[in-house]
Protein backbone atom coordinates (compact mmCIF):
# COMPACT_ATOMS: atom_id res chain seq x y z
CA UNK A 1 0.00 0.00 0.00
CA UNK A 2 1.08 3.33 -0.41
CA UNK A 3 2.68 5.44 2.16
CA UNK A 4 2.01 9.05 3.11
CA UNK A 5 4.98 11.30 3.02
CA UNK A 6 5.27 11.06 6.84
CA UNK A 7 5.06 7.53 7.09
CA UNK A 8 7.73 7.44 4.37
CA UNK A 9 9.66 9.49 6.23
CA UNK A 10 9.40 7.65 9.16
CA UNK A 11 10.07 4.55 7.72
CA UNK A 12 13.50 5.84 6.12
CA UNK A 13 13.77 7.52 10.10
CA UNK A 14 13.75 3.91 11.25
CA UNK A 15 15.91 1.85 8.65
CA UNK A 16 18.89 5.35 8.79
CA UNK A 17 19.14 4.55 12.80
CA UNK A 18 18.94 0.67 12.82
CA UNK A 19 22.15 0.88 10.51
CA UNK A 20 23.56 3.62 11.85
CA UNK A 21 23.18 2.39 15.58
CA UNK A 22 22.49 -1.47 15.16
CA UNK A 23 19.36 -0.78 17.14
CA UNK A 24 15.94 0.64 16.24
CA UNK A 25 15.24 4.12 17.91
CA UNK A 26 12.47 4.91 20.20
CA UNK A 27 9.45 6.75 19.85
CA UNK A 28 11.08 9.74 21.60
CA UNK A 29 14.17 9.73 19.06
CA UNK A 30 11.86 9.53 16.26
CA UNK A 31 9.59 12.77 17.03
CA UNK A 32 13.13 14.37 16.95
CA UNK A 33 14.12 13.25 13.76
CA UNK A 34 10.86 14.04 11.81
CA UNK A 35 9.94 17.17 14.24
CA UNK A 36 6.85 15.63 15.95
CA UNK A 37 6.08 17.60 19.27
CA UNK A 38 3.95 14.30 20.38
CA UNK A 39 4.93 10.76 20.68
CA UNK A 40 1.35 9.77 20.38
CA UNK A 41 1.15 11.13 17.01
CA UNK A 42 4.69 9.09 16.10
CA UNK A 43 2.69 5.57 17.39
CA UNK A 44 -0.15 6.31 15.35
CA UNK A 45 2.04 6.73 12.16
CA UNK A 46 3.57 3.16 13.49
CA UNK A 47 0.47 1.23 13.25
CA UNK A 48 -0.05 2.31 10.24
CA UNK A 49 3.14 1.28 8.72
CA UNK A 50 2.70 -2.29 10.70
CA UNK A 51 -0.62 -2.27 8.73
CA UNK A 52 0.59 -1.46 5.76
CA UNK A 53 3.48 -4.76 5.98
CA UNK A 54 6.80 -2.63 6.63
CA UNK A 55 7.24 -3.27 10.49
CA UNK A 56 6.21 -5.23 12.80
CA UNK A 57 5.48 -3.51 16.62
CA UNK A 58 6.37 -5.65 19.92
CA UNK A 59 4.54 -4.60 22.94
CA UNK A 60 5.88 -3.59 26.14
CA UNK A 61 9.41 -2.61 24.79
CA UNK A 62 11.38 0.25 24.20
CA UNK A 63 12.30 -0.33 21.10
CA UNK A 64 9.67 -2.60 20.05
CA UNK A 65 10.06 -1.96 16.20
CA UNK A 66 11.03 -4.76 13.77
CA UNK A 67 11.72 -4.11 10.15
CA UNK A 68 10.17 -6.24 7.79
CA UNK A 69 11.64 -4.60 4.38
CA UNK A 70 14.97 -3.95 3.47
CA UNK A 71 16.27 -0.44 2.79
CA UNK A 72 16.71 0.23 -0.68
CA UNK A 73 20.20 0.87 -1.66
CA UNK A 74 21.16 3.93 -3.15
CA UNK A 75 22.70 3.65 -6.65
CA UNK A 76 26.55 4.04 -7.07
CA UNK A 77 26.13 7.70 -8.45
CA UNK A 78 23.79 8.50 -5.28
CA UNK A 79 27.00 7.08 -2.89
CA UNK A 80 28.63 9.97 -0.84
CA UNK A 81 32.44 10.50 -0.70
CA UNK A 82 33.35 10.84 2.36
CA UNK A 83 37.03 11.71 3.22
CA UNK A 84 38.28 10.51 6.57
CA UNK A 85 40.23 12.88 8.46
CA UNK A 86 41.99 11.01 11.05
CA UNK A 87 40.77 11.24 14.52
CA UNK A 88 38.08 12.99 17.28
CA UNK A 89 38.31 12.71 20.81
CA UNK A 90 35.32 11.53 22.93
CA UNK A 91 37.26 12.67 26.32
CA UNK A 92 40.13 15.35 26.07
CA UNK A 93 41.03 17.15 22.44
CA UNK A 94 43.61 15.66 20.64
CA UNK A 95 45.69 16.41 17.61
CA UNK A 96 43.93 15.39 14.44
CA UNK A 97 45.54 14.91 10.91
CA UNK A 98 44.13 17.64 8.05
CA UNK A 99 45.46 14.33 5.34
CA UNK A 100 42.74 12.33 4.71
CA UNK A 101 43.69 8.26 5.47
CA UNK A 102 41.52 7.22 2.37
CA UNK A 103 37.66 7.91 1.52
CA UNK A 104 34.35 5.91 1.91
CA UNK A 105 31.81 5.39 -0.22
CA UNK A 106 28.68 5.53 1.92
CA UNK A 107 25.05 5.55 1.21
CA UNK A 108 23.44 8.99 2.50
CA UNK A 109 20.46 7.26 4.15
CA UNK A 110 23.22 6.30 7.18
CA UNK A 111 23.25 9.85 8.68
CA UNK A 112 20.80 12.17 9.67
CA UNK A 113 22.74 15.32 8.17
CA UNK A 114 24.76 15.01 5.06
CA UNK A 115 28.62 14.57 6.06
CA UNK A 116 31.31 16.43 4.96
CA UNK A 117 33.73 14.14 5.98
CA UNK A 118 34.48 11.14 8.51
CA UNK A 119 36.66 11.34 11.74
CA UNK A 120 37.44 8.13 13.95
CA UNK A 121 36.22 8.29 17.39
CA UNK A 122 38.88 7.67 20.43
CA UNK A 123 37.51 7.18 23.55
CA UNK A 124 33.91 6.81 25.33
CA UNK A 125 33.13 10.09 27.11
CA UNK A 126 30.14 10.17 24.59
CA UNK A 127 29.52 6.56 25.37
CA UNK A 128 25.71 7.32 26.80
CA UNK A 129 24.89 8.95 23.34
CA UNK A 130 25.26 5.56 21.71
CA UNK A 131 28.84 7.25 20.62
CA UNK A 132 31.79 4.65 20.96
CA UNK A 133 35.59 4.05 20.77
CA UNK A 134 36.49 3.12 17.02
CA UNK A 135 33.22 4.49 15.76
CA UNK A 136 33.23 6.73 12.73
CA UNK A 137 31.15 9.89 12.81
CA UNK A 138 30.17 11.77 10.01
CA UNK A 139 30.59 15.54 10.24
CA UNK A 140 28.57 18.19 8.32
CA UNK A 141 30.75 21.34 7.94
CA UNK A 142 29.33 24.13 9.55
CA UNK A 143 30.59 27.26 12.22
CA UNK A 144 26.74 27.76 13.74
CA UNK A 145 25.42 24.97 16.60
CA UNK A 146 22.65 25.24 19.01
CA UNK A 147 22.55 24.50 22.47
CA UNK A 148 22.10 20.71 23.00
CA UNK A 149 23.36 19.77 19.65
CA UNK A 150 26.23 17.26 19.41
CA UNK A 151 29.69 19.20 17.63
CA UNK A 152 32.98 18.35 16.83
CA UNK A 153 34.66 21.62 18.10
CA UNK A 154 38.19 22.70 17.97
CA UNK A 155 39.72 23.45 20.87
CA UNK A 156 43.62 24.89 21.17
CA UNK A 157 44.87 21.82 18.52
CA UNK A 158 42.67 19.42 19.23
CA UNK A 159 39.34 18.34 18.27
CA UNK A 160 36.71 16.75 20.51
CA UNK A 161 32.87 15.72 20.27
CA UNK A 162 30.89 17.34 22.84
CA UNK A 163 27.28 18.11 23.53
CA UNK A 164 27.18 22.28 22.81
CA UNK A 165 25.59 23.83 26.03
CA UNK A 166 24.98 27.44 25.36
CA UNK A 167 24.24 30.25 27.85
CA UNK A 168 24.21 33.83 26.14
CA UNK A 169 27.21 33.74 25.17
CA UNK A 170 29.20 31.23 26.97
CA UNK A 171 29.66 27.92 25.64
CA UNK A 172 30.22 24.44 27.33
CA UNK A 173 31.34 21.30 25.84
CA UNK A 174 29.52 18.46 27.91
CA UNK A 175 30.66 14.92 27.75
CA UNK A 176 27.77 11.97 27.71
CA UNK A 177 29.36 10.04 30.48
CA UNK A 178 30.04 10.65 34.28
CA UNK A 179 33.85 9.94 34.40
CA UNK A 180 34.54 12.56 32.09
CA UNK A 181 34.31 16.46 33.06
CA UNK A 182 33.29 18.91 31.07
CA UNK A 183 35.22 21.49 28.89
CA UNK A 184 35.28 25.16 29.46
CA UNK A 185 36.53 26.84 26.56
CA UNK A 186 39.81 29.04 27.40
CA UNK A 187 38.91 32.71 25.96
CA UNK A 188 42.79 33.31 25.36
CA UNK A 189 42.88 29.88 23.28
CA UNK A 190 41.58 29.17 19.50
CA UNK A 191 38.30 27.66 19.52
CA UNK A 192 35.78 26.85 17.22
CA UNK A 193 32.56 24.90 15.82
CA UNK A 194 34.31 22.71 13.13
CA UNK A 195 30.53 21.09 12.23
CA UNK A 196 27.17 18.67 13.48
CA UNK A 197 27.75 15.41 14.41
CA UNK A 198 25.74 13.85 11.68
CA UNK A 199 25.53 10.05 11.95
CA UNK A 200 27.93 7.21 12.67
CA UNK A 201 29.26 4.22 11.02
CA UNK A 202 30.00 1.33 13.47
CA UNK A 203 32.45 -1.45 12.21
CA UNK A 204 32.48 -4.76 13.10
Amino acid sequence: MTLTPRQAEILAVLHRHAAAEGMPPTLQEIAVAVGIEHVNAVAKHLRALEAKGHIALLPNRARGIRLLDAPVPAPADDLLALPLLGRVAAGRPIDSSAAAERVLRLDPALFRLRPDYLLRVQGDSMRDDGILDGDLIGVHATPEARHGQTVVARVGDGFTVKRLHRKGRQLRLLPRNAEHEPIDPDPSEDFAIEGLFAGLIRQG
